[in-house]
């Protein structure tokens, strides 16, 4: 018995020891590189022990409200553990930076019950440190578009751009997502991945500007909205929610109003979500990474093979230096998913563009560090 109290002693004293030693390190988002719920359980722990050691520490607050906040995208309620760190924030540093940006996004994300975010916003924007996290950045290029501020989001943009923190493979797969489009065509797609990286091309590299970026959960905000309508001359529908049967049905009529403006100008990401897509999916053709929409059938096929042969830069797909995003693991192994069906007419027809293109899917696939399971369920697609 005794020598059992004692293994126990020493199994939770290793433990312990174990908990303290962990090691702090920057939070990501998931986007960037996926960790498991304990794994940020520890490094809110790791990080609050820093701000108690240096309560000024700005970077060590940030990663520590952070962790908190992603441990909430594992099905655990992170409300709680939110609250915990923006109280001891305000006591900690208030009117700080670092303190209006949390306070901000825990007011966007619905961890505080005020109504109203911008003034923290804003005020976290009049006082930019000089060196930002990539969270950081994904935050104020967001809320600028969000309230239809087009200068302040391309100068944004072009910070964030410059600052080479953003994933060149993310940005890859969106430029080619960009080059496939028509002149003046207006691209609808939601998630981080799929439309930051357009503004950054836009304002960073002064690429593909004749295209309008549409993110669709933001058409919830009256100021994107507003700013929209001007943008593309469309009349929306107004928002008097007793007219619609929920918001989803509300966002068609706004996604329709588009549709009916520009037609043949829109395009649908195929990284959307498909309950987005579902109303036009019979009006909706493959051009390769998008789909294009159009009232009258087309050889989308012969598009989708210019978009490849032509248009789409594809060499990176088959060396890979440097680690990379997990969004942007994903994006290159969607090459595979999305332009398949070109090998068989490939293979009948130009044996070396059939090869070609298959060694570029495959490298795609296989240089990533998905699951191995998954690399074969996706290589299936290309036998």
């Amino acid at each position: 018995m005794k020598k059992s109290i004692f293994a126990s002693l020493l199994a939770l004293t290793i433990a312990a020891g174990a908990a303290a030693q962990t090691k702090a390190v920057r939070v990501e988002s998931p986007i960037v590189t996926e960790k498991d719920f304990v794994w940020y359980v520890e490094q809110k722990n790791a990080w609050r022990h820093i701000t108690q050691q240096e309560p000024q520490n700005e970077t060590a607050w940030l990663n520590y409200y952070n962790a908190a906040r992603y441990t909430g995208w594992y099905g655990e309620p992170a409300d709680s553990l939110v609250h915990q760190v923006m109280e001891e924030m305000r006591q900690a540093i208030p009117n700080t930076y670092t303190h209006n940006l949390c306070a901000y996004m825990s007011v966007k994300l619905g961890f505080s019950h005020e109504a109203d975010g911008d003034a923290y916003a804003e005020a976290a924007l009049g006082m930019l440190p000089e060196e930002m996290q990539l969270s950081d950045y994904n935050e104020w290029v967001c809320y600028l578009a969000m309230k239809g501020q087009e200068q302040r989001l391309a100068q944004m943009a072009k910070r964030f751009f410059d600052s080479g923190c953003y994933s060149e493979t993310v940005l890859r797969y969106s430029y080619n997502e960009l080059a496939g489009m028509d002149q003046g065509g207006i691209y609808l797609g939601s998630g981080d991945a799929a439309i930051i990286p357009k503004w950054l091309i836009q304002e960073g590299m002064g690429l593909h500007r004749d295209k309008t970026i549409v993110c669709v959960p933001f058409l919830a905000v009256k100021e994107y909205r507003d700013w929209l309508a001007r943008k593309l001359d469309v009349v929306f529908p107004s928002q008097d929610m007793g007219s619609y049967a929920s918001y989803d049905a509300f966002e068609q009529a706004l996604l329709q109003a588009i549709i009916d403006r520009h037609g043949s100008k829109v395009y649908f990401s195929c990284t959307a979500q498909q309950e987005t897509m579902k109303p036009w999916q019979e009006n909706l053709y493959n051009e390769g990474l998008l789909l294009k929409y159009s009232k009258k059938g087309y050889d989308n096929m012969a598009v989708k093979r210019r978009n490849v042969e032509e248009r789409y830069l594809m060499e990176y797909l088959l060396v890979s230096f440097r680690p990379e995003w997990t969004a942007g693991q994903r994006l290159s192994a969607n090459y595979a998913v999305v332009l398949a069906d070109l090998l068989p007419y490939y293979a009948k027809h130009n044996q070396q563009r059939y090869e070609w293109l298959m060694n570029r899917l495959v490298s795609g696939v296989t240089n990533t560090s998905l699951p191995e399971e998954r690399k074969q369920e996706i290589l299936k697609l290309l036998m």
